[in-house]
């Protein structure tokens, strides 16, 4: 993963601390079109992972910044997607 802007950097450490348990980000590859990101909060760590499309764009970062949002709002699970599963389901944020 490349490095992530200071403000999320900032904003990762911030939570890492919070919560007791470190925050990984990474990004993953998954041939579902739709997949943005998703936000695992287990025992021992926080998982954020988001979909690499093409490197180089910084269209994840507001990706990450949504799931570290949630994540310090108390959320322990989520995923964000480009078209709901559900059509009568509203995405975190919108």
């Amino acid at each position: 993963m490349e490095p992530l802007p200071r403000d999320l950097e900032r904003k990762r450490r911030a939570l890492a601390q919070a919560l007791g348990r470190p925050v990984i980000i990474r990004g993953i590859r998954t041939p579902d079109p739709d997949f943005r990101g998703r936000l695992r909060v287990e025992p021992h760590r926080v998982l954020i992972e988001y979909q690499i499309r093409e490197h180089g764009y910084f269209w994840h970062v507001p990706i990450i910044a949504d799931l570290l949002d949630l994540a310090a709002a108390g959320q322990t699970s989520a995923e964000l997607r480009d078209s709901p599963a559900d059509p009568s389901a509203a995405r975190p944020g919108q």
